[in-house]
């Protein structure tokens, strides 16, 4: 009978734990309804221009470095890649294709279009609960590693910052 108890209690135990945790399933599903709306809202008003493009750098972000196509953000501890390529259409797979063809183990490969954009949200496990988030439009991507309690809000953030980045001429 005290054995039954204890296998009882354990059993409760790892089913409490598990329901206390976001679950990885949950997640990419959130960061995939995320994307897909930030995708096809209209872009927020751009409030930084560096190199050749404007983008809207959301509030807590802040531009920590910048090399050619290539814009380090931060916020908090977190590191955000913006990268651009002046030679792609906003209707361009390469930067897509690239990303999936280097990914090692992707979790979530979703992809968007409307008339003129070919939208994309790559999800890459890493290590367990660390994950390569990417989203991009055409030839810009955004990039950051993310833990499983932000994966969707990063995701979001950085379509967010994509979706309003644009080339200038």
């Amino acid at each position: 009978m005290k054995k039954m108890v204890v296998s009882a209690l354990i059993i409760l135990s790892v089913f409490i734990i598990a329901a206390c945790g976001k679950s990885i399933d949950k997640e990419k599903i959130k960061a995939e309804e995320n994307v897909e709306k930030a995708f096809q809202e209209k872009p927020a008003d751009t409030n930084e221009e560096i190199q050749s493009i404007t983008f809207n750098l959301p509030a807590g972000f802040t531009i920590k470095d910048e090399s050619p196509n290539n814009i380090i953000l931060e916020k908090g501890d977190q590191t955000y890649i913006l990268f651009y390529n002046p030679n792609e259409e906003s209707n361009s797979k390469a930067l897509y294709d690239g990303v999936v063809d280097h990914a090692n183990k992707v979790i979530v490969n979703k992809t968007f279009s409307d008339k003129e954009r070919f939208g994309y949200l790559v999800i890459n496990e890493m290590d367990k609960n660390m994950y390569e988030v990417t989203v991009g439009i055409g030839g810009i991507k955004a990039t950051s590693e993310s833990d499983l309690k932000s994966l969707a809000t990063d995701a979001e953030a950085l379509m967010n910052i994509v979706n309003s980045t644009s080339l200038q001429e």
